[in-house]
């Protein structure tokens, strides 16, 4: 059961920090860790970021040397009772463009589902959706990535363990966008 276990939390971190790279362990207080770091790109970086049990708020914001800011604000919140993240972001350049992502990982009776969409600066979306299942001794995954202009890359994803070997099957299948007319 241990097994089972740690694989379903492996191949639940996996799914999370495919689309979003920013989590981190929640504390079990709140706080807030206000942070500025010098010359990120010749320019000035301040970051603040709050946690509290099932969520976290970030907030940065670059000043380049010559006084131009971007920001970019996101949020992640976690139902630990029913399993369900929900994250998003949006980044504003100094230009006054932003991209904004949702991503949204559910729980469910066989493994987990993902969804997650970007909007990029240019206005154009690029979605993911995966599928994780849990197995007898493992899970597989199936995920598939649709670019902006519609080229899809599909990965499927094996992932087993037996006598203490384990075991990771990948096949990628990456689909180019229509050509344009």
């Amino acid at each position: 059961m241990k097994q089972k276990s740690s694989l379903r939390l492996l191949a639940t971190a996996a799914v999370i920090l495919v689309t979003l790279a920013s989590l981190a362990p929640i504390e079990a207080q709140a706080r807030t860790r206000p942070g500025k770091a010098k010359k990120p790109r010749n320019g000035t970086v301040e970051t603040e970021v709050t946690r509290s049990p099932g969520s976290m708020e970030k907030s940065s914001t670059y000043t380049s040397p010559d006084g131009k800011v971007s920001t970019r604000e996101s949020n992640r919140t976690t139902d630990k009772a029913t399993g369900e993240t929900l994250a998003s972001s949006t980044t504003t350049l100094a230009n006054g463009k932003t991209a904004t992502s949702n991503f949204t990982s559910e729980k469910t009776d066989t493994g987990r589902t993902t969804t997650g969409e970007r909007v990029g600066f240019n206005g154009k979306t690029s979605t993911y959706d995966s599928t994780t299942t849990k197995t007898d001794n493992g899970f597989t995954r199936e995920a598939v990535k649709t670019g902006p202009n519609g080229g899809t890359i599909e990965k499927d994803v094996v992932v087993s363990k037996q006598d203490g070997t384990v075991t990771r099957t990948a096949t990628t299948t990456t689909t180019p966008p229509p050509a344009k007319p």
